[in-house]
């Protein structure tokens, strides 16, 4: 082990030297301490300094508060020397950051004793940085460490504009179903042959080292990258200093190679896949988390793409990325800021023209881009987990006017109105208890709320789904099957969930007239609505002729642009004192003008 002996007394320095050597150290020397601060603040600079009280340049009590200050390098063990032996110099040196003291002229058992002392400490400072720098599973380099090695990468780009790296974000396809499946310890065993394989997929031509046995100093200029993990299946690659952005896409087909071939578990095969995103140094990012973000939103990208595959981040997908944080920021707040509107589309009788109630549409006046439709911020919401706030607020807001609507305007029969219910809102274990303060605290009678959900909201847990489907009904609220015809089980919802009401997927509906296919489905679903007693309506019309197909066809309801599009509360009220009598019908032929006069 090397050692730096900073001694301005050559004679002393002679002596230390000489007992050293015996020891079997590596000795440095330095006379006075700013040498001495230069050696051991070096690149693999020495861990064990002997350091005299007084130097020239700079003593040895500043010497020794700079190299504590320097808390980017190792750990440096310092032994304070003192001619004195004097209790103040001792505490001084100690205060300065000294781990121990002795005085000279040195005893050479007392030197070694001290010395064996400070290695032991070095090496338990060693393993616990090595440890707090490494996952434990695989043994690789967490994200810590990967951040710091590709903040160095970042940081010569920025110097060095011929300078080029990549990263690679990796991450297992459906690594879930392992572990429900076999269990955690399956899939532990799992990610460390995932681990080898990855590794094995990296060659030296490539760069890069695998920095397995990688020491605690991070600051190293070398050539060279990591493999890390940075938690659960997803695993990172740092390819430094490559020659062409080719070497990080060869790397990438490289794993999906390697990775073909099972996975051999408890003597059972195991096939898996997995997606993988990279991001190259000259995307432009100024920061390590950036450019670890770009490689994250292009594995996304591959993800969504098909999985078992790679993509990578180009600046549209970049603008993407920063564009969607912008959005989810400006969502969290829109809410507290009353930035939501609620719109209401008619949805209308086909047999008198009566308007018998609304779907409550969700509008978000968004500050410098107006007025956006729910397209363009849903997605992000059921990501998120927003919906759920937004949805119970849409909720509420649709009751209470409702509400206000049919005591404003009395009509034979009450005026309904449907709202949508997303998957996340469906999945809360006090959704019926939710929707019952609702009703109860708007005064809407529950018979006049309809509940609109897809297929996809109950896949999951069909037996549960059952159950709240039970309890709603048994409260009095109606139950609405939205986009029926467009997925995999419709007909065995039927069978299985009491349904009140189906909408006609718009598709079939804009495709009718001139698709005989298109037809036929929409006709079979009004048969099938008519022999179950379930109300049936028909969404996005659009055209007179679609009107008199439907009529033609025994179809009841339909909504669309044709009769309205969505108004607010206030255009919905001046709609209805327009069209007035108790029963607020339509005039015959169904003009959009007598529905809509906001929009004249």
């Amino acid at each position: 082990m090397r050692i730096l002996v900073a001694e301005d007394d050559a004679y002393v320095r002679q002596l230390l030297k000489k007992t050293l050597l015996r020891a079997g150290y590596d000795v440095l020397e330095a006379t006075d301490g700013r040498a001495a601060l230069e050696c051991l603040l070096s690149v693999d600079g020495p861990r064990l300094v002997l350091l005299d009280r007084f130097m020239p340049e700079l003593n040895g009590l500043s010497l020794c508060r700079e190299i504590r200050r320097c808390t980017k390098h190792s750990y440096v063990y310092i032994i304070f020397l003192t001619s004195k032996g004097c209790k103040e110099d001792v505490l001084s040196g100690l205060a300065a950051g000294a781990d121990d003291c002795l005085t000279k002229p040195c005893n050479p058992q007392e030197l070694k004793a001290l010395l064996r002392a400070g290695e032991r400490i070095l090496k338990l400072e060693d393993t616990i940085v090595h440890d707090a720098l490494h996952d434990p599973l695989t043994r690789l380099p967490n994200r810590p460490f990967f951040l710091d090695r590709l903040s160095l990468s970042v940081s010569r780009g920025k110097r060095h504009p011929d300078y080029k790296f990549a990263v690679l974000f990796v991450d297992i396809d459906n690594f879930r179903v392992v572990n429900d499946s076999l269990g955690n310890a399956a899939g532990d065993w799992l990610l460390t042959q995932f681990a080898e394989r990855l590794g094995r997929s990296i060659r030296r031509e490539d760069a890069i080292s695998r920095s397995m046995n990688a020491g605690p100093t991070l600051d190293r200029q070398d050539g060279g990258g990591i493999l890390a993990r940075l938690g659960g299946d997803r695993f990172t690659i740092l390819l430094d200093d490559i020659q062409d952005p080719s070497d990080g896409i060869r790397v990438a087909e490289r794993i999906q190679r390697n990775i073909q071939c099972p996975f051999a578990i408890d003597g059972q095969e195991v096939f898996i896949t997995a997606s993988t995103g990279i991001a190259f140094g000259s995307t432009g990012c100024s920061a390590a988390e950036n450019v670890l973000s770009d490689a994250f939103t292009a594995m996304n990208r591959a993800k969504a793409l098909g999985k078992s595959r790679y993509e990578v981040c180009d600046p549209v997908m970049h603008a993407a990325a920063v564009g969607r944080f912008r959005l989810e920021t400006d969502l969290r707040r829109a809410l507290e800021r009353e930035e939501f509107r609620a719109y209401y589309q008619p949805i209308v009788s086909l047999g008198d023209g009566r308007i018998t109630g609304f779907e409550a549409l969700m509008r978000w006046q968004r500050p410098k881009f107006g007025l956006v439709m729910p397209s363009g911020f849903i997605s992000v919401t059921e990501d998120t987990g927003l919906i759920l706030g937004m949805g119970n607020w849409v909720l509420r807001k649709a009751c209470r006017q409702l509400c206000v609507w049919n005591k404003q305007f009395p009509s034979n029969r009450a005026f309904t109105v449907a709202v949508n219910l997303s998957a996340r809102q469906f999945a809360q274990p006090d959704l019926v208890g939710q929707i019952a303060q609702i009703l109860y605290e708007s005064g809407v009678a529950p018979f006049d709320l309809r509940l609109e959900l897809t297929e996809s909201v109950t896949m999951e847990d069909e037996e549960r789904a059952a159950r709240i489907f039970g309890e709603l009904k048994t409260l009095g609220v109606r139950l609405c099957l939205d986009d029926f015809g467009t997925g995999y089980s419709s007909l065995s919802y039927l069978r299985r969930f009491s349904l009140d009401v189906l909408k006609i997927d718009r598709s079939f509906v804009s495709d009718m007239v001139s698709n005989t296919e298109s037809r036929e489905i929409v006709k079979t679903i009004l048969r099938l609505g008519g022999n179950l007693g379930i109300e049936v309506i028909a969404e996005g019309v659009e055209t007179a002729e679609q009107v008199s197909l439907l009529q033609s066809l025994g179809c009841e309801y339909a909504q669309g642009y044709f009769f309205s599009e969505p108004l607010d509360q206030s255009d919905v009220a001046q709609t209805l004192l327009l069209l007035g009598a108790s029963d607020y019908s339509m005039p015959q032929g169904f003009p959009i003008q007598a529905v809509s006069p906001a929009s004249q």
